[in-house]
């Protein structure tokens, strides 16, 4: 009979988490390049273009949905090598190490949190929104902050190719600079017993993760213009734990709660090898242990916690449990229907047909700013957003612009966008409202 396996046993292969993350990665940049080929960063095409890669593309919506789960699927890895690099005190011995991982981290989770909003279907546009919401809350930087998270004072185009220059450019870029740094500093004698077990192990995930992700598609909901009012959107599961603490902290905490606290924590993680002072000895004998104990432990109960009360409360409340039910159903109907081409043309000949029957009330107080045909202008160091393309965006309806005219802050725009009720009539509202719908 052969021996059983003990824990020493077991050591070499639970220090594979290195490989695994290496593998996620390497993953998430090829499937984003494929996504990258056929995708347009636009409002108005964004959410068609993911659709031709569900259901047109060859093999589009396994590729699809191998980095939508692999970004899921590398948050947690990457949590888990942080909690193996603490386990034998990376934060002393293998400084680099520890760094890097903390750093990956934060930019997976960036990655993740832009990437999320790029097929513009109705989970995308809430998850924008509540990013929009945290960086405004921010002290002092706030205002500033969701100025450029937006590119403007609304969410458009501008946005979606933010977002997307942020997600297939800018992050990636940093990546590859973190982990070129920390394969630098490995430079060593090749241990390939720790390469073979890596490798096997990444394998074994990468199968796990493709077997997954054939039985279960990433999602794709209806376009924000086409979503019902009963629309339930849920974020990505990395994400849900934010979500659901969202629901129990005042509004104006929420950016404190949701991104201040964890970005201080991490900070502190960042740091952790330079922790070794006297004045925390005093507290602790091993005072960058206990620090990153405490904080390990607390994201981990955080998450768990709030994940899991996430999706206990969707299960238990029957009515939510039957509308996601049938948001699933819906998103297999679609995925399982013909791709309804459409045209990407331009608008600009549009646009301009329709000012010219742009009303009176229109050309004497808003063309001014957002421009004759509804382009958007400039007017010193003010960009202010066109009104083409408006009617595809949630709550722009002509009740929606009228009550926007009255009372532009009940609609998320802030200054220099002013009150026009006093200064146009109910019919001058409705007539200025119709006529933005019809801009394309």
């Amino acid at each position: 009979m052969s021996a059983p396996i003990t824990s020493a046993g077991l050591g070499p292969w639970l220090r594979t988490t290195g490989g695994v993350v290496l593998m996620l990665l390497v993953l998430q940049f090829i499937t984003g390049t494929f996504l990258a080929f056929y995708y347009v960063p636009s409002v108005d095409h964004a959410h068609t273009t993911v659709s031709f890669i569900e259901r047109v593309v060859s093999s589009g919506s396994w590729l699809r949905s191998l980095h939508h789960y692999g970004s899921q699927w590398l948050s947690l890895f990457l949590f888990v090598h942080l909690v193996r690099l603490h386990s034998y005190d990376a934060f002393k011995y293998r400084k680099a190490h520890w760094v890097a991982a903390v750093v990956l981290l934060v930019l997976v989770m960036g990655a993740g949190g832009t990437g999320y909003s790029l097929p513009w279907d109705a989970r995308a546009f809430f998850s924008t929104r509540v990013a929009e919401g945290l960086t405004g809350g921010l002290p002092i930087v706030g205002r500033m902050g969701r100025l450029w998270l937006l590119a403007g004072n609304d969410i458009s185009t501008l946005t979606l190719s933010r977002f997307f220059a942020l997600h297939v450019l800018v992050t990636p870029f940093l990546i590859l600079l973190v982990v070129g740094w920390r394969l630098a500093r490995a430079v060593g004698p090749v241990n390939w017993s720790i390469i073979n077990r890596n490798v096997i192990v990444a394998g074994v995930v990468f199968v796990a993760l493709a077997i997954w992700t054939l039985k279960n598609p990433a999602p794709l909901g209806p376009s924000m213009n086409e979503a019902p009012a009963e629309y339930l959107p849920r974020p990505g599961a990395q994400f849900l734990w934010l979500y659901q603490t969202l629901k129990y902290v005042p509004g104006g905490l929420g950016s404190v709660v949701g991104m201040v606290i964890p970005g201080l924590a991490l900070l502190v993680l960042l740091l952790l090898p330079w922790l070794d002072i006297a004045a925390l000895r005093k507290v602790s004998k091993q005072p960058q242990r206990m620090i990153a104990s405490v904080i390990l432990a607390g994201f981990a109960l955080w998450i768990a916690t709030m994940t899991m009360t996430s999706y206990l409360s969707d299960h238990r409340d029957p009515r939510i449990r039957e509308q996601l039910a049938k948001q699933a159903f819906a998103e297999k109907v679609v995925r399982e229907s013909p791709f309804q081409p459409v045209s990407l043309q331009g608008t600009a000949e549009t646009a301009a047909t329709d000012s010219d029957k742009a009303p009176a009330a229109y050309d004497k107080f808003c063309a001014s700013c957002h421009g004759a045909h509804g382009e958007g202008g400039k007017q010193a160091a003010l960009t202010f957003p066109p009104l083409t393309g408006i009617s595809t965006k949630p709550r722009r309806t002509v009740d929606d612009i009228v009550g926007l005219l009255n009372d532009p802050e009940a609609y998320g725009i802030q200054p220099p966008m002013r009150s026009f009720k006093t200064k146009l009539t109910d019919s001058e509202k409705r007539e200025v409202a119709e006529w933005i719908l019809k801009l394309k």
